[in-house]
């Protein structure tokens, strides 16, 4: 059983204090989102944007620019309505292509075009599940979604690309670019975080975790995994509602940003529920 670390609690809150500011947006894929006034237009590039989410960040924003400028400055507006085909033509972003993202981009479109927003579509069907079966739920769902003839030869050889874009707990994933996204859209406004869903709880996030914050979970103790899987996830942000409860992941900026920096966290004799 996890315990309250005071100790912890004192070196998360100091993380929280010095790290998530607006001075460190900049640094950080999520300054692209602020461009935009529109809540739609900021759901929609959040999602875009942390779907690109990994790799080093001065090639995330790079990418990120070259995804979002097709599409105006009204983003939402304009994929409702507009034509896709080529638009991302000789696009690559490591393992995703301008395939990858028109495919993506079709999909969006026809959830747009019946729904308000993604939010809408997210929580088709309720919103108090577990998240684990919320995020499966959209995204065999999003999967689902019709795409023109011409592309569905094209989706079905970049199955594994796309599965790997937009991933599915059901599949042991801990889905980092998913729950980015959700948190960048559901904790409230405060310069970094865009609050713009109302249906969803903070409390009910589960922590985005990469390789920046495995290493950070092991130095923690509180996993000997050297993957980032939904188990993983799921305990790590179980801890941080010990220091939390309302809003565990309120840490996950600060402490990536902490470690992106070169700081390092002077960890105290730790106790908590362990280990995935």
């Amino acid at each position: 059983m996890a315990q309250f670390n005071p100790d912890l609690a004192l070196i998360l809150e100091k993380a929280y204090r010095d790290f998530h500011l607006v001075a460190h947006r900049n640094q950080d894929p999520i300054r692209l989102v602020y461009q935009y006034e529109e809540p739609k237009d900021q759901e929609l590039a959040a999602f875009l944007t942390a779907l690109l989410a990994y790799g080093s960040v001065s090639t995330i924003i790079s990418s990120v620019k070259k995804v979002l400028s097709p599409l105006g400055k009204n983003p939402h507006a304009f994929l409702k309505s507009a034509p896709l085909k080529g638009l991302w033509s000789g696009f690559y972003h490591r393992f995703t292509t301008g395939e990858d993202i028109e495919i993506v981009m079709h999909r969006l479109q026809s959830i747009l075009r019946r729904h308000e927003s993604i939010e809408d579509f997210f929580l088709k069907g309720g919103s108090q599940q577990p998240m684990r079966e919320l995020l499966s739920s959209f995204v065999n769902r999003f999967e689902a979604e019709p795409l023109p003839v011409s592309l569905r030869k094209t989706a079905e050889r970049r199955s594994r690309n796309l599965k790997y874009l937009i991933s599915d707990p059901a599949r042991g994933s801990a889905c980092k670019r998913l729950n980015l996204f959700l948190r960048w859209v559901v904790r409230p406004k405060d310069g970094i975080d865009l609050g713009l869903w109302k249906n969803l709880s903070p409390k009910q996030l589960i922590l985005p975790v990469d390789t920046h914050l495995l290493q950070i979970l092991k130095r923690l103790r509180w996993t000997r995994s050297d993957q980032a899987t939904w188990k993983v996830a799921e305990l790590a942000t179980e801890n941080l509602r010990f220091f939390c409860p309302e809003d565990p992941i309120r840490y996950d900026f600060a402490l990536c940003h902490l470690s992106m920096s070169g700081h390092s966290l002077q960890i105290p004799k730790l106790r908590g529920k362990s280990h995935a």
